[in-house]
């Protein structure tokens, strides 16, 4: 049973499940991010980006939000709710990811939200990345208190203004990123061909 078993002897099998490299991209120059089967994008990886990676596939395990584009939205809105503290990269990608969700599924993300409010998750740092890799599902799911909080968490008047307020942040930030987007555009387009010319 999941909750029996601790991260370090399943991660393997959700990257493989997942199609995703063995160690989570932690060695990889860049990172793929799936918007559908045939359309997707590259960015490079950074340092931030893997002090946070770790953390945040542990968080796919306890809280059971899938690694779809709508379940990346969840957690997004999930982590940003729950506290991203020093990982500002985590915090910047969530954002997007929130922002992604919310013409998809409003109100699961919403919901995700309004769970990572009253719930922890391990950016806070009080759990190391080594401890937590170690500890029970089923554990680590008590001390963030997602034992008790679960995915249908009904939103309250103080969740719905405090969701909609990091819309609005959401939006200017989305049209800021915007003109970022062309070089997006042309690193992907690179890496693409540079693993096309690596198969032949």
């Amino acid at each position: 049973m999941l909750n029996n078993q601790s991260p370090r002897e399943i991660l393997h099998q959700f990257y493989i499940d997942n199609n995703l490299d063995d160690d989570g991209g932690q060695k990889s120059s860049s990172v793929k991010v799936e918007l559908t089967k045939k359309i997707h994008f590259y960015f490079p990886n950074f340092d931030a980006r893997r002090k946070a990676v770790m953390k945040h596939d542990i968080h796919h395990l306890v809280t059971g939000y899938s690694t779809s584009l709508i379940g990346e939205s969840e957690i997004s809105a999930w982590e940003i709710a729950s506290g991203c503290k020093s990982y500002w990269f985590a915090f910047f990608i969530d954002t997007s990811g929130f922002m992604m969700g919310l013409p998809i599924n409003f109100i699961r993300v919403l919901k995700a939200f309004s769970r990572g409010r009253r719930t922890k998750n391990l950016y806070s740092d009080h759990i190391s990345t080594d401890q937590a890799m170690d500890m029970k599902i089923g554990e680590l799911k008590r001390v963030l208190e997602l034992d008790i909080v679960g995915p249908g968490t009904k939103p309250t008047i103080i969740d719905f203004l405090l969701f909609s307020l990091f819309a609005l942040f959401g939006l200017i930030y989305s049209l800021l990123m915007l003109p970022l987007f062309p070089f997006v555009l042309i690193y992907s387009i690179y890496i693409q061909l540079s693993k096309q010319k690596g198969k032949n």
